[in-house]
Order: C-alpha cells, then sequence, then structure tokens
C-alpha cells in the first residue's frame, strides 16, 4: 500500500502566532513543510519537476491571490547545498531583470538550508516577482522552495514565506533506535503519546475500553537517544529512587540482571503495599547498541500478581531493539 498513490500528503494541523497551518508531509519525495491553511494545494504530478504548488486563496477558496508556493525536486549528484545554491544564483542572475534582495542560511533539523530574497521580471510579463527562495540538499537530489507574489506587497507576506521556508524539511528520516515490544494478541491497545522531545522518545498504550483519566493499566516505553548506561544497577537504582520519592513504601524485587557489556539489562518490579493510593510497575531496561531503553508496565494494585509479573516479563523479555 504505500506507493499505491504517486503522490502521497499527509496532514497535520497547528496554529502558529495566530496564523493556522497546515503541515503537508510528501512520503514519496521525503520533504514536508508547512503552508496557511486557506492556500489550496495543487498536485502538478511533477510536471517540470514541480511536485507541490499551493495558492492563497480567500476563505470561500473561489478566488485566487498572487501568492503562491512551490516545490521543485532535482537529481543533483555529487554536490552539496553550497555549490547548488551557487549554481541556481548563475542561472537566475542572467535574466537582466533579476535583483538579489538578502540572503542568509538556517538550520532546520540539524540540515542547512540556504535562502534568497530576490526580484525579477519574466518573460512577456509585466509584474514584478517578489520571490524568497530556499534552497536544501539531500539523498543526491535539489530540493527548491519558492514562495512568490507581485510587487509591491503587504510587508507580512515576506514574514510569511520565511516561516514556510523555515518548516522545510528534507530527505529520508534517520533510522532510529527503538525497543520493539509485541502486544498480547489477546488485548487490544490505543496508544495515546509518541512524543520526541530533545533526546527522550516516549510511547504510552493504554487498554482500548480505558482512557487517561481512567486506566487499570498502563504501559510506558522510553528510548533515552544516544545514551549509555555502563551499570545496570544505577538504572534500577534511579527507577526505584522515583517510585520511592512518589510512595514512601515501595518496594523493589529484582527479577533478573545481565551487567555485561553487550548485556546490559534488568527486569524488576516496584510494589506499594500499604500506600493510600497504590500503583505498582514492572520494568524492564536495556542498553542498545546507542540507546538506553525502559518499558514498563503499571498496574494499580499494592501487589502484581505471580501470573501477571510471569505475562508480561515474557513480553518484555522477548522485545528487540531495532532501528525504524
Amino acid at each position: 500500500m504505500k506507493y499505491v498513490l504517486i503522490y502521497c500528503l499527509l496532514l497535520l494541523s497547528y496554529v502558529a502566532e495566530g496564523q493556522e497551518m497546515i503541515n503537508y508531509r510528501d512520503t514519496v519525495h521525503h520533504f514536508s513543510l508547512d503552508v496557511p491553511d486557506q492556500w489550496r494545494v495543487i498536485r502538478n504530478d511533477e510536471k517540470n519537476h514541480i511536485i507541490f504548488a499551493a495558492q492563497r486563496t480567500n476563505s470561500g477558496g473561489l478566488h485566487s491571490f498572487p501568492e503562491h508556493v512551490t516545490v521543485n525536486v532535482l537529481p543533483e549528484p555529487n554536490s552539496n547545498v553550497d555549490n547548488v545554491a551557487k549554481k541556481l544564483l548563475f542561472l537566475i542572475s542572467r535574466n537582466p531583470y533579476f535583483k538579489l534582495i538578502d540572503s542568509g542560511s538556517i538550520i532546520s533539523q540539524g540540515k542547512r538550508l540556504v535562502w534568497l530574497d530576490e526580484i525579477h521580471v519574466e518573460p512577456n510579463r509585466t509584474d514584478t516577482f517578489f520571490s524568497s527562495i530556499f534552497i536544501s540538499y539531500a539523498d543526491s537530489k535539489t530540493y527548491l522552495l519558492t514562495a512568490s507574489t507581485f510587487l509591491p506587497f503587504p510587508d507580512r507576506f515576506k514574514e510569511i514565506f520565511h516561516q514556510i521556508g523555515q518548516s522545510f524539511k528534507t530527505g529520508k528520516a534517520a533510522l532510529k533506535e527503538r525497543l520493539k515490544i509485541t502486544l498480547p494478541a489477546n488485548s487490544q491497545w490505543t496508544m495515546i503519546t509518541d512524543t520526541e522531545v530533545d533526546n527522550l522518545a516516549t510511547r504510552q498504550y493504554l487498554p482500548a475500553s480505558e482512557t487517561p483519566q481512567q486506566w487499570s493499566l498502563l504501559i510506558t516505553n522510553m528510548t533515552m537517544e544516544n545514551a549509555r548506561v555502563d551499570n545496570i544497577d544505577l538504572a534500577i537504582k534511579n527507577f526505584t529512587n522515583a517510585a520511592i520519592s512518589r510512595a514512601s513504601q515501595a518496594k523493589t524485587t529484582l527479577l533478573g540482571k545481565e551487567n555485561l557489556p553487550k548485556r546490559r539489562w534488568a527486569l524488576f518490579k516496584v510494589e506499594t503495599p500499604g500506600a493510600g493510593t497504590p500503583e505498582s510497575q514492572l520494568y524492564y531496561v536495556v542498553q542498545g547498541p546507542r540507546s538506553f531503553h525502559a518499558v514498563f508496565i503499571a498496574k494499580k494494585s499494592e501487589t502484581l500478581p505471580a501470573d501477571f509479573v510471569s505475562k508480561w516479563s515474557a513480553v518484555f523479555r522477548n522485545s528487540k531493539v531495532i532501528n525504524e
């Protein structure tokens, strides 16, 4: 199903500085960008290498304005963003009515983009164009985002053009190390959290019939990216101390561990007998090749039944560190 559609866009919406934006992600050509929600998106089927276009419209979508944005993707082996920018400047400066207004660079997700603000006149047109061009290079391809309008124009459009450009992300996403667990087939689970903040990635699951406000079981799967624990006892201690800080009655029982350089893991449970608001957890922590992983299931009970511990110990110990 992944490539049944030649062109695949996934949409997410958010509000930035009072301007509602839509995020478009092309999973075939590997880029994404944000555009204002009232701009009409056009799919160009790669005509002239333009694989994305959007134009500002009125609220009913019946009238179009000159402001528009396009994305071109061109094969460019053995190059880099600076060489591409120089080449582009050389080509467009051959237009005698071209003038470079400003230029610079930004960093987006660790990748450097070059931007140009310019004005020009096109053949057989009386209008003078203002354009903000954002240049990226990834996977042996040049990605060009061009946002344009006519002169004169309100200053806010330049700000919008640069907001769009700063959202421009290109290239295949780098694979990331994660701990993959296979949930029991005889139960249904719903993912309620999937976040990456700084170097911490977190996924949480609840039984399909439960809510974040009312739950009896909660699975949390965390990855501390590019982190290494040289002694698994330190990880056990840190999680135990965190449990004690929430409930002084917390009791830790070690169920198994290895502390070898290439086999560093631990399985343990934390129970809260006598706690006013009981919550017990079964933890599995493991050092991966590049990152440290911790998964645990929390149950709102003072202790964990033996069959519960046996069942989830098997689930966690059968998990695998993968790249996804």
